[in-house]
């Protein structure tokens, strides 16, 4: 199963299995942030080959620093246990030397109240009233009933995803526990265990979808367009797509039973599939029936997107393209290098994007070819340099288009390259950059925002279509393995009527 980006009540595209992919920029020389001392930089790790994850910026270091201070300056944080003969456990009392709260005039003291506890000296930089945590802390250490089953680790990382919640950049800027991180390191690589299938979320019901081709979930019957229900017994209609994706994943060669609803036939099908090691393409095509137009799809920018994509654009242009349909469609981004070199397949000497950071400064970033172009991204390789394909083109964005899918589709509109049909997309339009915390957590945080080459902010926005073509309720995106099987008789009248819209724009239909 995958997941999305997700946000309050829109899909924002689709990931293998348990994994949420974000835009994340791997930068060319330094990090465009570096903690100022005290805070020494831990030693970077290596993250499958890719450039080290950053440091963690000084505010998060300050709160786990602080959090690991009580852990191992404190001797007994949780308080003694109530005796005979003491208060009543429900009646919390101030600790040694606290003063007992007084009443106002006229009021009778709440005997559940208690005045803060006594704080001690504060890390060196820490947020104005930050004593207010520490006290928080007490009163939940000493005071909350479940206090037994507390562990450090939950408390770290509640304070942690705390603070990014703080923030407000739901949906971009977030936490991730160890687990969490190497199992999105794996979906960028197109490596899961699972079923086969794409998970996002459609008017705030999880969704399949796409199946990858030849997996579990594919051979099972499974459909994109499925609405989850359940899985193994257990109702998941209004779980999170990243916790349903955890219930699916399992060891290769486990059993997991999988029950969806099919809004096209009004029937409710249960699946029971082999969890396996699937390997996810980032890419796919298929010409469209009875035509010379070749369906593009890009599922995810993920590591070596734009190699797949191009092996696919090649061997379409091999087997006599006249034209191309480029599908992006609940594509969640990923990479951005990816996004530059993806752009690069279709147009010349262009600007693909502008990255604005913190200070406000705008950077321009062109397109991997012509090799001599000024502004091309210090990551282009020299296959990357290649000539960009001229055949017409239309490219297929809906609100799960997001990141570096954006990129590339602003990219395309600002140079009036191609229609872009369907419609406005996410919104996501932020770099973000990995800090990885000293016990293999991590951080995302958005450091930057990037805007299309016309100078327009995505985040919030989107980018709109050309062609606004909304895809009406029952209806659903055509996989090109589908698209293949399809009598060319019935394309006029395929339920993709975004897909639909493209090829009447290219003029391939009757």
């Amino acid at each position: 199963m995958g997941e999305p980006q997700t946000h309050a009540q829109a899909t924002n595209g689709t990931l293998p299995d348990d994994v949420r992919l974000m835009s994340t920029w791997q930068p060319p020389d330094q990090p465009p942030y570096m903690p100022p001392p005290p805070y020494a930089p831990p030693s970077p790790t290596p993250a499958h080959g890719r450039r080290s994850l950053w440091p963690v910026v000084a505010i998060v270091l300050v709160v786990v620093a602080f959090v690991a201070g009580l852990v191992i300056g404190q001797g007994d944080l949780f308080g003694p246990p109530p005796t005979a003969g003491g208060p009543s456990p429900s009646v919390p009392t101030p600790s040694p030397g606290q003063p007992t709260p007084t009443p106002a005039p006229g009021q009778t003291p709440d005997p559940t109240v208690t005045s803060p506890p006594a704080t001690g000296p504060l890390p060196t930089g820490a947020p104005a009233n930050f004593e207010l945590f520490w006290q928080a802390l007490e009163h939940v250490r000493q005071n909350f009933v479940g206090r037994a089953n507390l562990t450090d680790e939950q408390l770290t990382y509640g304070a942690i995803r705390g603070l990014i919640d703080a923030l407000g950049d739901t949906g971009h800027s977030t936490f991730f526990t160890p687990e969490q991180l190497a199992a999105e390191q794996e979906a960028l690589e197109g490596r899961v265990v699972g079923v086969g299938a794409l998970l996002g979320e459609r008017n705030g019901r999880p969704v399949i979808v796409s199946v990858v081709s030849g997996g579990p979930a594919s051979r099972a019957g499974m459909r994109s367009g499925d609405l989850l229900v359940a899985v193994d017994g257990i109702n998941v209609e209004t779980m999170t797509p990243a916790d349903i994706a955890q219930r699916v994943r399992g060891d290769a060669g486990t059993t997991v039973v999988v029950e969806v609803f099919r809004p096209a036939s009004d029937e409710t099908l249960e699946f029971s599939m082999v969890r396996e090691e699937i390997s996810f393409p980032a890419a796919d095509w298929a010409f469209v029936p009875g035509t010379q137009v070749a369906v593009l799809r890009l599922i995810q920018f993920s590591t070596a997107a734009s190699d797949q994509l191009r092996a696919a654009r090649d061997e379409a242009l091999a087997q006599g393209a006249q034209g191309f349909v480029l599908d992006l469609r609940s594509n969640p981004g990923g990479f951005v290098v990816e996004a530059v070199r993806v752009a690069s397949l279709f147009l010349e000497a262009e600007t693909v994007y502008i990255r604005e950071l913190a200070s406000g400064e705008r950077i321009s970033v062109g397109t991997c070819a012509p090799a001599d172009n000024p502004g091309r991204i210090g990551d282009c390789r020299p296959e990357d340099s290649g000539p960009a394909t001229g055949l017409s083109l239309v490219v297929l964005i809906d609100q799960g288009t997001a990141s570096s899918a954006e990129i590339v589709s602003g990219a395309i509109r600002s140079a009036g390259r191609a229609e872009l049909v369907g419609q406005t997309t996410f919104g996501t339009g932020t770099v973000l950059l990995t800090y990885q915390l000293a016990d293999g957590s991590a951080i995302r945080v958005a450091v930057e925002r990037w805007l299309t080459p016309d100078g327009e902010l995505i985040f919030g926005q989107g980018i709109q279509p050309t062609v606004e073509v909304d895809m009406p309720p029952e209806a659903r995106a055509l996989e090109p393995q589908e698209l293949s099987t399809l009598d060319p008789l019935a394309v006029p009248t395929m339920e993709d009527v975004q897909l639909l819209r493209a090829l009447e724009i290219l003029g391939a239909l009757p």
